[in-house]
């Protein structure tokens, strides 16, 4: 699929930042590029290990929420920490649980089931917090939008308290809580508003221990030893813009991850084969560590996660480790079915004209079709919702292209959903009916319904790709892959930094890999004569079939610089992206 090309084109003072920075004009330009407006931030941006987040009680709330959970410490009243079911609610119950235990609480945490309780705190789980005797509940990672549930609990006599990160509901309706905590908040002054729910969970006992904790040098510097690697870990996989403080916490927190020293976290790096590893990546938390502890919460109870991070012998805790990665690869087989079976019905005739596509996978596990419906609107960029027969009827997950708002669009077919809920890149649903064969019904007036009103083009069909700038690859050299590395870590809000380049002839090309999802080539530059080796990772019959329907054996490309190592012999290596 040809994408759209399109060059970063934002204006600055390429030469002054190059020269009170010492780095080159490129990386200038990316800075720039990266949204770095000012020397403040380009320093927090390039020494981002060297600094600190923001004082904590300039967080709207969080001085209550602390002097509150003080006194019901003292006073022997029992806590009770409501989480959520993926990695960041699991981080941010773990941090919030396991440091207030330590603080002598009388306390304990429920995570709700994905598919019984849905997601967060419900009027049953604050009901059994009442019959349990709890006086306080804490909220990690949901409660922002739990206006009846806390409005419920408020009436039988429990204390409340939010901590969050999600969006602020529309009429600004906070729950009635004794406090809400949320740096979204309109009225909070806390400098960074992206932080992740066990973001907001760490500043929160940061604060307590600096207020409230004997010694509090000493506990601040256990804290960040101890928490900051959930923190971390949680920053990547709730997919958070990796910018501001969140580049200090992943930064920081990927060392943390490689020397923990909690037995729980350890054994899931031994059982993924991490330990020996160099250093830890945003790669490594986000698809191969994050996954299996959502595992977990996607096809049996989170909780299995939390308990691992508290356990302390090492033999239980790989025990453990090991059925998380094998829910983990239940999960991917799971995933994998039902992917083949939504792909051959995007591919079908029936399907080959919808712009929009409304997919009915019976046999998918309802837990994971977001994911099924992510990796189908990656392979055919287009906004795509699947279904499936769960246990309350037929229910779905949606994801969405940059070109097409699907909160707004499927809030154009309410009458079709029992519930629906989301924002304009993800969306989840229930669709109405008293019997399957009315759900039936419903499922198909919404695929016509969603594909007659759409507006999408061809052009928005095709994916936006940016790169920085246009760059001749005789410029990349070993010094300037060195100097890109400081941008590290990647991800989310903080993408590789991309180059193009028009007219590279293919001097030689050939497969490799076991499964031939790579191609090596050999790419000159016109008539420069210097021959640049070049990678690919993909489905090399696709890229070989592209290349026997052109005339001219000559590509434009959009790469990544990178040092190839092997053998004890380094080269520099252009990583192609995107060609065409």
């Amino acid at each position: 699929m040809t994408g759209r090309w399109y060059m970063r084109t934002i204006r600055g003072d390429f030469d002054g930042i190059a020269a009170r920075f010492g780095i080159s004009k490129i990386a200038a330009r990316v800075l720039v590029n990266r949204g770095m407006s000012n020397d403040e931030d380009i320093d927090e941006y390039l020494n981002a290990e060297e600094k600190e987040l923001a004082r904590p009680e300039l967080m709207r709330d969080l001085t209550n929420a602390c002097e509150i959970l003080n006194r019901k410490i003292n006073e022997g009243e029992k806590i009770r920490i409501i989480g959520d079911y993926d990695v960041d609610g699991v981080c941010s119950t773990f941090v919030l649980y396991d440091f207030f235990r330590s603080m002598g609480a009388d306390i304990s945490y429920v995570i709700p089931h994905r598919v019984q309780d849905g997601y967060g705190i419900n009027i049953d789980i604050v009901n059994k917090a009442k019959e349990d005797g709890i006086d306080t509940i804490v909220t990690c990672d949901n409660g922002i939008a739990a206006y009846e549930q806390v409005k419920h609990a408020k009436e039988i006599g429990l204390t409340v308290l939010i901590t969050d990160h999600h969006d602020i509901p529309v009429n600004n309706d906070l729950p009635p809580a004794d406090t809400v905590t949320n740096p979204k908040r309109e009225d909070c002054n806390y400098p960074f508003k992206g932080l992740c729910g066990a973001g907001v969970a760490y500043q929160l006992i940061n604060h307590y221990a600096e207020k409230y904790g004997n010694n509090s040098a000493k506990l601040k510097t256990e804290i960040k030893n101890k928490y900051l690697a959930f923190t971390a870990l949680a920053t990547i996989c709730d997919v958070m813009e990796l910018i501001g403080e969140n580049r200090i916490i992943v930064k920081k927190g990927l060392k943390a991850i490689y020397n923990t020293e909690n037995v729980g976290l350890r054994a899931l790096l031994e059982v993924s084969g991490l330990v020996n590893k160099d250093e830890i990546t945003v790669y490594h938390c986000g698809f191969i560590i994050g996954p299996m502890i959502n595992a977990s919460g996607r096809l049996e109870s989170a909780v299995k996660a939390i308990k691992l991070f508290l356990e302390s012998d090492r033999e239980r805790a790989l025990s453990e480790a090991n059925e998380l990665q094998g829910l983990n690869n239940e999960r991917k087989d799971i995933t994998e079915q039902s992917l083949i079976r939504a792909t051959e019905i995007a591919e079908s005739s029936e399907y080959l004209n919808d712009k929009v596509l409304v997919i009915l996978v019976p046999d998918c596990h309802e837990s994971i079709a977001g994911i099924v419906a992510g990796r189908i609107k990656e392979k055919f960029y287009k906004p795509t919702l699947i279904f499936t027969y769960a246990e309350r009827g037929i229910k779905g997950s949606g994801r969405s292209i940059e070109d097409y708002n699907m909160f707004e669009e499927i809030s154009k077919c309410s009458e079709c959903f029992s519930k629906f809920g989301g924002h304009p890149m993800a969306a989840g649903f229930s669709l109405k009916g008293e019997t399957t064969e009315e759900q039936i019904e419903v499922f198909n007036k919404l695929r016509k319904m969603l594909n007659e009103n759409t507006t999408l083009t061809e052009e928005e069909l095709k994916p936006k790709i940016f790169f920085d700038m246009e760059l001749p690859p005789y410029y990349v050299t070993e010094e300037l892959i060195e100097e890109l590395l400081r941008f590290e870590p990647y991800g989310t809000g903080n993408k590789v930094p991309t180059f193009a380049r028009r007219n590279m002839y293919i001097q030689t090309y050939r497969v490799i890999g076991k499964n031939n999802n790579a191609i090596k080539l050999e790419l000159t530059d016109g008539g420069e004569g210097q021959v640049h080796n070049a990678i690919w990772f993909g489905d090399a019959s696709v890229f070989e079939e592209y290349l026997l329907n052109k005339e001219e054996k000559k590509l434009d490309i959009i790469y990544s610089p990178q040092i190839n190592e092997y053998r004890g012999f380094k080269n520099i290596q252009l990583k192609i992206e995107e060609y065409r």
